[in-house]
Formats: C-alpha cells, structure tokens, sequence
C-alpha cells in the first residue's frame, strides 16, 4: 500500500503492531528487565540474577531469600503494573524462584 503524504514513525509503528501482534508482545517481555529496577527499587534489582517470560509467566530469579519474600508478597501488583506499562496483558502470573 502507497501512501501520498509522509507520516511519522510512530505512527507507522503503530500500525505494524496492530497488525502484528506478536511482535507487540514480543517487544513488550523484551522491555521488562529494564523496567525492573523502576519497579522494584534498584536494591531489589541487584538481588535479581534472571528473568525469563515463557507463557505468560514472568520467571524471576532472586539471589536474596529477603528480597524474594518481597517480591513474592508483591506479586500481584507487580504484574498489574507490568501490564499497565505495557498497554497489553503481557503477564499473567508472577513466580519467583
């Protein structure tokens, strides 16, 4: 499809994750170790050794069993926050090993 005027890249971004939106999710699990630290605090942060998404659960490694236990009772809001950032349901549960 030709377009006759210019647009911004934002906009054709946009356009392409509405159609595709696999890769909106898949750009959306990338960006949450950085938003981590925003999160949780940065002492909390550096406790945390790995993360992984598969499935919808966010898997988080945390090397403090302090810093875990606050996660863990965090969970909840922690993955509604996530989602909220997002602007899609990347999450749906929160386990933290």
């Amino acid at each position: 499809m030709r377009r006759k005027e210019p647009i911004r890249i934002g906009e054709a971004l946009d356009e392409l994750f509405k159609s595709m939106p696999t890769i909106a999710r898949k750009i959306a699990e990338a960006k949450i170790p950085d938003r981590w630290p925003l999160l949780v605090g940065s002492v909390i942060a550096s406790y945390t050794t790995r993360m992984e998404v598969k499935n919808g659960r966010l898997f988080v490694y945390i090397s403090s069993s302090v810093a875990r236990n606050e996660v863990f009772m965090r969970r909840a809001v922690l993955k509604e926050e996530i989602n909220r950032l997002s602007g899609l349901e990347v999450i749906s549960t929160i386990i933290v090993k």
